[in-house]
C-alpha cells in the first residue's frame, strides 16, 4: 500500500511571516500544487521505499552525505535523470505534505530541502562538466532567472540540472534585479531567455525584464515564463509578454531550434 501523505489535508493554523516574504504558509502550499501536475509517467517511475529511504537520509539530525545519497539511490538502479527529475522533487512535496500536517517543524523542513539541494549541486556539478565538452553545435546557451524577492530555488535548480544533463550551458541569476539582468544581456548571448516565478507578485518584475530585453537586444531568443505561478495567474503569458508560458521544459527548448546559434554579444 502506497505510504505516500494525504495531500487533501489542510491545516487549522493561523501563518506565520517569513522574512517579510512570504508566508510560511503558503510554502507547504507550493509544494503540494506540485504534486497535481505531476504526468501519469512521472509517477509510475516512483518508488515509495526508496522514496523513504532517500527521506531518512536528508532528515538525519547527525548530518548527511549527498553524495552518498545518490550512491543508495543509484545503487537501486536509478538513473540520474530519474533521481532529479522525479524523486528529489517527490521527496521535496513529501517535506510539504509532513509541514502541512505538523509531522515536521519548518526548520527541519529548511534543512531537509537544502540537503536535496546540495544534492542538486552534486549532480549539476558533473552534467557541467558533460556540457563542456559537447559540441558547440549542439549546445543551448541558456540564461535562466528567477526575480528579486522570489524564493523556490530547489525547483529552480532542478530545472539548471535536468538542462546541463542534456548537454547545454545554463547560467543562473538568483535574486535578480534589474542592475543583474542588464549586465548578463551585456556579458553574452543567450539562445534561450527562461523566467522561473513562484508568485503572481513577481509577475510586474518579469515584465521589465521582458520588455528590456525586446527593446536592447538584436535577434531577441524566445522568452519563457514557467513556475507556480501559471497556476495562480491565468494571464500570466499577456502580463508578462513572454513568447511562451509553461513548465514543460521540452516544449520550451522546441523555440529554439535543433542547434545553437555561434554566441555573440548583441546587447546594446
Amino acid at each position: 500500500m502506497s505510504r505516500r501523505p494525504n495531500h487533501n489535508h489542510s491545516t487549522s493554523a493561523q501563518p506565520i511571516a517569513f522574512k517579510g516574504v512570504f508566508q510560511v504558509g503558503d510554502l507547504a502550499n507550493r509544494v503540494i500544487s506540485v504534486l497535481r501536475e505531476r504526468t501519469i509517467a512521472e509517477r509510475s517511475l516512483l518508488c515509495d521505499s526508496i522514496i523513504d529511504r532517500l527521506l531518512i537520509a536528508i532528515s538525519d539530525p547527525r548530518g548527511f552525505d549527498a553524495e552518498a545519497a545518490l550512491d543508495m539511490l543509484r545503487s537501486a538502479h536509478l538513473a540520474d535523470k530519474d533521481i532529479i527529475s522525479c524523486y528529489i522533487p517527490e521527496a521535496a512535496r513529501h517535506l510539504g505534505c509532513r509541514w502541512d500536517q505538523s509531522d515536521m517543524s519548518f526548520a527541519q523542513v529548511t534543512t531537509a530541502s537544502a540537503r536535496l539541494q546540495d544534492m542538486v549541486r552534486v549532480l549539476s556539478s558533473e552534467w557541467s562538466e558533460r556540457a563542456t565538452r559537447r559540441s558547440s553545435a549542439d549546445q543551448l546557451g541558456i540564461l535562466l532567472v528567477i526575480c528579486e524577492n522570489d524564493t523556490h530555488t530547489l525547483g529552480c535548480a532542478t530545472i539548471a540540472a535536468s538542462l546541463r544533463h542534456d548537454g547545454h550551458s545554463v547560467r543562473q541569476i538568483m535574486s535578480a534585479t534589474q542592475l543583474d539582468f542588464r549586465k548578463a544581456l551585456r556579458q553574452d548571448w543567450y539562445d534561450l531567455i527562461m523566467f522561473s516565478c513562484g508568485r503572481p507578485q513577481a509577475l510586474e518584475t518579469v515584465a521589465h525584464f521582458v520588455k528590456h530585453a525586446r527593446t536592447s537586444i538584436r535577434n531577441v531568443p524566445p522568452l519563457i515564463l514557467g513556475g507556480l505561478v501559471l497556476s495562480q495567474s491565468l494571464d500570466a503569458k499577456e502580463l508578462t509578454d513572454v513568447d511562451l508560458a509553461t513548465n514543460d521544459l521540452q516544449l520550451a527548448l522546441k523555440l529554439c531550434g535543433t542547434s545553437a546559434v555561434v554566441k555573440r554579444l548583441v546587447a546594446e
